[in-house]
């Protein structure tokens, strides 16, 4: 099977971190993962991991992760580029986005083939990430969000970034959105990418700092499906993704930063105080044996997702996906979709 690696933006360390780590560790079997973070961040979770049961595991710090590349750039001057004034995006939202795209120009010893993997997903009864074949090795990912939920002023934003920027259609799925929270990446198929936006914008400046600046003429994009969209049009070969069903149609997304639903039951079924307060951080272990007594006779779901951003409380129901609505964990009754 594949040697690769795991490369996952992380905010902040969260309740749910070492589980997500430990859990992507058995359940993928990767040569190493690596935790791309902020600065302020790094000694602390360096600390709280060198006991946890994980793939080799190396903590960067976001702030100079592209310094000591050729693209020679820090945090501050890529996020310079940004001018939305008042926006729902801040400038770390797009910027967690290169960490995905250019992870090859911050990591030396980056596998070629590599899988970026956001922080707050869970892999429960999960799907294989590699598949051997009579050919050789298939590589997929899982479509975990339904097309039919959203807001589609912002996906229109994203297509047209896709198909004016980098000139080609963008990839679309009768039900499933190229938004999968998780993604094969090759680095040859970024770098060709990475020229494409240059020639676009007609410049040799970095493509990282043009990706930023786009924001301000595009207003949004989304790096998920601005790669599958320009793989499948210059490499159709090597895209290859499990259809929504039956991974998306049974993966969960809610709010829980440690005070939900979830987290609550999960602190009971471990004995443990009720108090938030009290610092908490499960193994995958725990949270895999817990799940299934929670679940009962009803199919495990593929992976959940642990959204954190308040945001996600005030969403207008319009816009919420089904992956959230349809939890049993998600806390707004008003979201229930019968």
């Amino acid at each position: 099977m594949a040697d690769f690696d795991i490369v996952i933006p992380l905010f902040k360390s969260r309740w749910n971190t070492r589980s997500t780590l430990e859990g992507l560790s058995q359940c993928y079997s990767p040569r190493s993962i690596h935790i791309i973070t902020p600065g302020t961040e790094v000694r602390g979770l360096r600390a709280q991991a060198a006991t946890w049961k994980t793939a080799p595991l190396t903590v960067h710090s976001e702030d100079e992760f592209f310094a000591a590349s050729e693209a020679g750039l820090s945090k501050d001057a890529i996020c310079a580029e940004l001018d939305l004034g008042e926006s729902l995006y801040n400038p770390g939202w797009f910027y967690q986005q290169l960490l995905k795209v250019g992870a090859f120009e911050g990591i030396a010893d980056l596998s070629e083939w590599y899988v970026v993997w956001d922080s707050d997903l869970l892999p429960i009864d999960t799907w294989p990430l590699v598949v051997e074949t009579e050919s050789g090795l298939d590589r997929p990912f899982a479509l975990l969000q339904h097309n039919a939920y959203g807001n589609p002023a912002i996906v229109s934003k994203w297509e047209n970034w896709i198909t004016t920027v980098l000139g080609v259609p963008a990839i679309k799925d009768e039900v499933g959105t190229f938004i999968p929270h998780h993604m094969w990446m090759k680095q040859s198929h970024l770098k060709a990418m990475a020229k494409q936006v240059q020639s676009y914008f007609k410049s040799d400046e970095h493509w990282l700092k043009l990706m930023m600046r786009s924001a301000n003429e595009f207003g949004t994009f989304g790096e998920y499906w601005i790669y599958s969209s320009w793989v499948a049009a210059t490499a159709p070969e090597d895209l290859k993704f499990h259809p929504y069903d039956p991974y998306g149609e049974t993966t969960e997304r809610f709010f829980d930063d440690g005070t939900g639903l979830f987290s609550a039951k999960l602190r009971e079924h471990l004995g443990l105080p009720s108090d938030t307060d009290v610092p908490f951080s499960p193994s995958y272990v725990e949270v895999s044996e817990f799940i299934p007594t929670a679940y009962g006779d009803d199919p495990l779901p593929s992976s959940i997702a642990f959204e954190s951003s308040p945001r996600h409380l005030k969403k207008n129901v319009a816009n919420v996906h089904i992956e959230e609505s349809r939890s049993r964990w998600n806390p707004r009754a008003d979201l229930q979709k019968a």
